[in-house]
């Protein structure tokens, strides 16, 4: 289904202008177009630096994958900054941030996640009408943090957590503190994350409705120079800097190993088969075994940053390496699928990376442990890692 034919269901029901808006690229407010508007209006704040990074490829390949060079080079990391905009409508079930005419591309994350919006608003947004829901009441001033991909921890930590660095410079320069819009029902590490950096119920709005005006919609800039569908190397350090040392302060460290093998036997997807196979190996050289999803996220930072080598399956529990300091990494990669994002975060951190392809059985996969065996000794052994610098 493209997105006119989204269009025309939604606008049956009443709620053609955000998808309108969606379906044809002229119709969306860019980067450069926010950062026009913020300047003209007067709210534009920036903060940081533009930055030149250089990506270089990982330190150890095993198994035949798809190769990384996409992700290698020298890029430049914009500016970031913050700005509001007047007179928006959210229109949808997660909404979509409409001003004159035009979606707001920043508020929407990516295009993937704005499609997945408006797809998704086509089920939900009925349901909010029928409960009574459709229009809630106008909104003075918020930062818009709901979208379709919030309950995943990486991509609340890299695209949620990571904005309210502008948020809080937003706050500091204008003394007014935005409601943060976020979804119906919050999970354990949402609500967790938010509260370690200092919001609390009255800060949130809870969207349940289909319809909404802002007076000032706060928008942080996103960063994606290197790879779009993900934030670039350099996003997450205000996060880290709010949040590492306070873990190490809370959690006994001593309970934890320093060669962390972390398992997905608590997921439903890209569980380790052989897993027992994989620990007969890894044991003897100092690992233990951890599943985060037992764990707080305090702990799960403090772990990462005592952390000298994580070996894993792919998964959104290597999101906590932004909290490492040189730490080596061993991933577990779908031979069929190849994702970049963690090793982008490992050479972020300066990290030295390695991953081992791994053939799949339905959505699991099983290790050569022979290779998964070298891989980890040269992990152990190198004395300097390729860094971002």
């Amino acid at each position: 289904m493209n997105l006119e034919t989204i269009a025309d269901a939604i606008e049956r029901k009443g709620f053609s202008c955000a998808v309108r808006a969606t379906a044809a690229d002229r119709n969306r407010l860019t980067r450069v177009e926010l950062f026009d508007r913020c300047y003209e209006n007067g709210s534009l704040i920036e903060y940081g630096e533009t930055e030149t990074v250089t990506v270089p490829p990982p330190d150890a390949v095993a198994g035949e994958l798809p190769a990384m060079e996409r992700w290698t080079g020298t890029y430049t990391i914009s500016k970031p900054f913050v700005g509001a905009l007047e007179d928006v409508r959210l229109v949808g079930s997660p909404p979509l941030a409409v001003t004159d005419g035009q979606y707001v591309g920043e508020a929407s994350i990516s295009p993937n996640v704005q499609t997945l919006n408006v797809v998704n608003s086509l089920r939900e947004t009925p349901r909010r009408i029928v409960a009574g829901n459709g229009r809630r009441e106008d909104l003075e001033e918020a930062v818009l943090l709901h979208n379709s991909w919030e309950d995943g921890y990486f991509h609340w930590v890299a695209e949620t957590l990571t904005r309210l660095e502008g948020v809080e410079r937003y706050e500091a320069e204008t003394g007014r503190r935005p409601k943060l819009i976020v979804g119906p029902d919050l999970n354990g590490f949402q609500r967790e994350t938010l509260a370690l950096l200092g919001y609390d119920e009255d800060d949130l709005v809870h969207w349940n409705a289909a319809t909404c005006r802002v007076d000032r919609l706060v928008v942080p800039s996103m960063r994606r120079e290197i790879d779009p569908p993900n934030p670039s190397p350099v996003s997450h350090r205000w996060l880290r800097s709010e949040l590492r040392e306070r873990a190490l302060e809370a959690v006994d460290t001593d309970r934890f190993a320093d060669r962390v093998y972390v398992s997905r036997d608590d997921a439903a997807t890209r569980r380790l088969l052989n897993e027992g196979a994989a620990l007969d190996r890894l044991e003897p050289m100092g690992f233990e075994r951890y599943e985060l999803a037992s764990m707080s996220v305090l702990e799960t930072i403090a772990l990462f940053a005592q952390a000298d080598c994580v070996v894993t399956p792919h998964g959104a529990g290597l999101t906590d390496l932004i909290y490492a300091d040189d730490v080596s990494v061993v991933e577990l990669m779908p031979e069929d699928r190849v994702n970049g994002i963690y090793y982008m975060l490992t050479k972020q951190i300066g990290g030295w990376y390695g991953y081992v392809a791994c053939p799949t059985t339905g959505d699991d996969l099983r290790v050569d442990v022979d290779l998964l065996d070298r891989t980890v000794q040269a992990a152990l052994e190198t004395e300097s890692v390729g860094r971002i610098a």
